[in-house]
């Protein structure tokens, strides 16, 4: 996406304000079977909007060992190799990648890596963090490709993934974490945060609001 007070060709790398202006990359981390969307972060395509979303990672998650590994699938991008070192022990991570080889922008191939760690090749794919990418164009207009709508102001685009980071995992209820029961009662219907064992309930957006939050630390 880009955030246009400039395009990213009209940028000047001398510009103060360079890294505020054209081209700006969502790097996210999001959990596969619980679907909570975990950190996020933005900037240009480089090492350290990686590093910031892993640092970020580390800080909201259980810290890994050797018996209790964590588990990272991640497209090709090999500034998360370095991002995933600085913040983790290799001998505690399990990481595959998913190369994709494209030809006239269209997937003709795909390649499974294991780079460190034992991960199973049928579980090496990016699927479910793409069908997240298009809930968040569906769901956040100023990401809608070629529309009036594009972000003029970085902190305004940090400000409402903050919010709909919130919004996915307390309020809106993912068909794909209901527990069915039996014939003739209700499904239970469930968020991200409810899976997790986070909340208890399905949040209002007026519970939400009025939530007195404490900084992280």
């Amino acid at each position: 996406m880009v955030v246009r007070k400039k395009k990213q060709k009209n940028v000047d790398a001398g510009d103060g304000d360079a890294d505020r202006h054209g081209d700006c990359w969502i790097y996210l981390a999001k959990k596969a079977d619980t679907k909570l969307h975990l950190a996020h972060s933005t900037g240009k395509r480089v090492q350290a909007t990686a590093d910031k979303l892993m640092e970020t990672v580390r800080k909201r998650g259980k810290k890994p060992t050797e018996d209790a590994k964590a588990t990272f699938i991640s497209d090709g991008n090999d500034q998360y190799v370095n991002a995933i070192l600085a913040n983790f022990e290799a001998e505690a991570i399990n990481y595959g990648q998913l190369i994709k080889e494209r030809e006239k922008g269209r997937v003709v191939g795909k390649t499974r890596m294991v780079i460190f760690g034992d991960v199973d090749d049928a579980s090496i794919d990016t699927v479910y963090v793409e069908r997240y990418n298009l809930t968040l164009r569906h769901g956040i207009s100023r990401l809608v490709r070629e529309s009036l709508c594009f972000s003029k102001c970085k902190e305004m685009l940090d400000n409402h993934l903050d919010v709909y980071q919130c919004y996915n995992n307390l309020i809106r209820v993912n068909s794909a974490l209901t527990i069915k029961t039996e014939k003739g009662e209700k499904n239970i219907e469930r968020t991200p945060c409810m899976a997790e064992g986070i909340s208890d309930h399905i949040w209002t957006w007026k519970e939400l609001l009025m939530f007195k939050a404490c900084h992280e630390t």
